[in-house]
């Protein structure tokens, strides 16, 4: 059975799959909800024949961009290095965007490769890959309070989704 339907078996199986993404720069992409409310992607970049990523990119919301904004410039950069530390900790991959250190993005992202690839070690991935997100949000929430982010599916209008 091929990689693509192995997965998709699984995520159908555990009710997460909300549908397939067209992309052209994947194998295949699958849009899922895990855990309930929060939108992460699994794909096969077009690159790899052996290995799948997990996805979870995430925006930050104006108001807490705002927060962050008013806040002193020392404070933010202080904010961003703590936080590259505590994510440098958590075995995940991660990117963020923060512009005059006020965070307004981060993808974090894992890779499975086809050798070690079930069922196990995908929701697995799927855990670290929430945990390491949620970490940020606590971060973030902790050092500026303010208002918790709600998601919306991928494309619609607000979307945490870039």
């Amino acid at each position: 059975m091929e990689m693509k339907d192995r997965i998709k078996g699984w995520l159908v199986e555990e009710e997460m799959l909300v549908r397939e993404i067209q992309d052209a720069r994947s194998r295949f992409r699958f849009l899922i909800m895990f855990p309930r409310d929060h939108y992460m992607e699994v794909a096969q970049p077009l690159a790899s024949t052996d290995m799948v990523i997990i996805i979870s990119p995430t925006s930050v919301n104006p108001e807490h961009r705002e927060i962050m904004g008013r806040s002193r410039p020392e404070q933010r950069a202080e904010f961003i290095w703590a936080l590259r530390f505590v994510m440098n900790t958590l075995s995940v991959d991660f990117e963020i965007d923060h512009p005059e250190n006020i965070l307004e993005k981060f993808t974090i992202t894992d890779q499975i490769y086809e050798d070690g690839l079930s069922k196990d070690r995908l929701m697995s991935a799927l855990r670290k890959v929430w945990r390491a997100n949620l970490q940020v949000i606590w971060i973030l929430q902790k050092e500026y309070g303010g208002p918790e982010s709600k998601e919306k599916e991928p494309g619609a209008e607000g979307s945490m989704f870039g």
